[in-house]
């Protein structure tokens, strides 16, 4: 009879490239399943074949290990088992390349691979896709090229993957840098100014990308590894001369530039103001300093000054505060000028005299803020609302005087949430709008109803106790108590005098040594209760009795005859301690852990017997006997 033991090695190989190849695609899912069943069926018995496509393992952000049941020494027959291999991405020589650059890849691995295993280097984009960027190979670190025609982006991850078997690493995050791009213009955005002989302009170069860059103007001007975007630089030509970039570049490679700009010269060009008015108008406050930006060309005379003005009610201008030789002109509007008026605004030169378009200028109020006088009744632990009425150009603030802040407030009124701990009185400390600090009035009163803080003692579960025992004294309280606050048992003498005792407190539970050095009887009946350090409360008072210690008394009683072979009664009476009681008569009888108050032994003595109690303990602590029984024994 012939024992089949499975399929050819060849067929055994061929599972194995088919298995890494499906596992591609998704669609085919139920015959991957099959196949790597059929896989796992016969590794048993023929030796495992190494991969032979190059598609390694498909990305996933988990790594991903299988249990081989392969033999220990690569040979057949031998039914060992195999650690579970892992794979560790550790590091990376760079963490934010350019395309095209080598990188290094360090990796560590557990577990056991087959000898024909190879690790590869794969890069994943953000939807899972990957590629391979290496040969098998078993060099640690290992060195690859991100492939130069990647585009940029920060969710690239690295992972190192091995064939045999088929083990994802973990991913590390990389970023592909983006080329440079870059634009010339004015810094206003223009694209064209005109100078006098001499003078000079400024260019604004917009820069985006990775940086550091480098850019080579047309005029030859070179710029090297700035990390400044926008960049600024002058130009005085002679001549007319139309700018722009010619080459840009960063670490990764040369990128895009665009935008032209003209600068004519002119050697006696007619003067000319343009204005740049924000869109809308400038809106302003009084006394408050702006600026006016404005386009000055052409020829103007030597100690030629640019001033702004303001029309008036009645069509005049009138000069407003500041001079300046050139854009921007420093100015403000002046004290008294009519809030929330929109006027006309301009910019006029000295020599010659020439006038800008013209602006319209808004007058911004200043704020008013207004806490409304409302008398509030809350509840210990609610909150409320406090109603700020404001005017005046807001976006407003407010700073109240408990230290509650609010800014960006665009409607009025507003209310603004407190929860006071206490009764307290709130006004304002601060308020304003868009021209800053304005005025601010009104007081407001919130009465907190507090409850008054009480302690109630509760229910002991003994009454009675051996002087320095712990107790666990229950209690219950109502109102505010402070953080630092202590819990502390005390206990009273029948005069009222009460002294505090050794108390813990723990997880709710208030326990306490009761030990008062006022005690002087063998029985004390004391008064304890709970109070509270902050708040300083008094708790009710409950009735305890204490017993001394080491005063337990035991009193034996009795007296009989009887005859040889009967019996009779001996009476022990407890008193002036806690059971359980324990004690030892003088014929050697022991009574240990007894609850029975009296206590009655039988005793069946030969001869005339005398019994006495020889020692005597309770839960206080020793005791002292007293009495004795006689039995006589008749023998006659």
């Amino acid at each position: 009879m012939t024992l089949i033991t499975g399929p050819p090695k060849r067929l055994h190989d061929d599972m194995c490239g088919l298995i890494v190849y499906m596992r591609q695609i998704t669609n085919l899912l139920p015959i991957l399943l099959f196949a790597e069943l059929l896989w796992v069926l016969t590794a048993g018995s023929i030796p495992a074949a190494p991969f032979t496509t190059p598609n390694y393992p498909h990305p996933s952000n988990t790594p991903v290990s299988r249990r081989d049941t392969l033999p220990n020494n690569g040979t057949p027959g031998d039914t060992g088992q195999r650690v579970q291999p892992t794979i560790q991405t550790v590091g990376l020589s760079k963490l934010a390349v350019c395309p095209g650059t080598l990188i290094s890849v360090a990796y560590t691995t557990n577990g056991d691979f087959r000898a024909d295993n190879g690790f590869v280097v794969q890069l994943v984009d953000a939807e899972n896709n990957f590629i391979n960027l290496n040969e098998p190979a078993k060099a640690n670190p290992l060195l690859v090229t991100i492939p130069a025609n990647k585009a940029p982006d920060h969710r690239y991850q690295i992972r190192v993957v091995s064939t045999s078997p088929a083990v994802y690493g973990s991913v590390h995050p990389i970023r592909i840098l983006p080329p440079p791009t870059a634009r010339v213009e004015m810094p206003d955005g223009g694209t064209a100014t005109t100078i006098m002989p001499g003078q000079s302009t400024t260019l604004q170069v917009a820069l985006s990308g990775a940086g550091p860059w480098s850019f080579v103007l047309s005029d030859s001007t070179q710029v090297i590894n700035t990390l400044e975007s926008p960049y600024r630089l002058m130009v005085a030509p002679a001549t007319p001369t139309a700018y722009n970039i010619i080459r840009v570049s960063n670490a990764c490679a040369t990128g895009t530039a665009t935008g032209t700009v003209i600068v004519n010269v002119s050697e006696n060009p007619a003067p000319a103001l343009t204005l740049k008015a924000p869109g809308g108008g400038y809106k302003v406050c009084t006394g408050t300093p702006f600026q006016m930006a404005f386009n000055a060309t052409g020829r103007y005379t030597t100690g030629n000054e640019f001033v702004a003005q303001i029309e008036g009610d009645t069509g005049s201008w009138t000069n407003l505060p500041g001079q300046a030789a050139g854009s921007p002109l420093t100015t403000r509007l002046p004290y008294g000028i009519t809030p929330g008026k929109t006027y006309r605004i301009r910019v006029v030169s000295t020599y010659p005299t020439i006038t800008s378009d013209i602006a319209q200028v808004t007058v911004s109020t200043q704020a008013t803020a207004i806490l409304r006088p409302d008398s509030i009744r809350i509840e210990d632990g609610k909150s409320t609302d406090l109603t700020i009425d404001f005017s005046g150009n807001g976006p407003w603030f407010v700073l109240l005087s408990d230290g509650t802040y609010e800014n960006g407030i665009t409607k009025t009124p507003h209310k603004v949430r407190v929860t006071p701990a206490n009764p307290t009185g709130y006004s304002i400390t601060s308020a304003g709008g868009a021209c800053g600090v304005g005025e601010f009035r009104g007081r407001a009163f919130v009465q907190v109803n507090v409850p008054p803080s009480t302690i109630t003692t509760g229910n002991l579960s003994n009454r009675t106790l051996c002087y320095g025992s712990e107790i666990t004294v229950p209690f219950t309280s109502t109102g505010r108590f402070y953080a630092g606050n202590k819990w502390i048992v005390q206990a009273g003498d029948s005069t009222g005098r009460f002294v505090s005792l050794a108390t813990t407190y723990k997880d709710g539970v208030l326990k306490a040594t009761i030990n008062p050095a006022f005690l002087r009887d063998t029985v004390n009946t004391i008064r304890l209760r709970v109070i509270a350090t902050s708040p300083a409360v008094n708790g009710t008072e409950t009735s305890l009795t204490v017993l001394a210690p080491n005063t337990g008394q035991a009193l034996v009683m009795g007296e009989a005859a009887i005859r040889p072979g009967q019996t009779a009664r001996v009476r022990v009476q407890f008193k002036n301690g806690l059971p359980p009681w324990s004690f030892t008569l003088s014929d050697g009888t022991k009574v240990s852990g007894t609850f029975i108050n009296p206590f009655v032994l039988t005793v069946a003595p030969v001869t005339t017997t005398e019994y006495k109690i020889t020692s005597l303990s309770s839960s206080c602590g020793s005791g002292i006997a007293q009495g004795k029984a006689v039995v006589t024994v008749d023998t006659n």
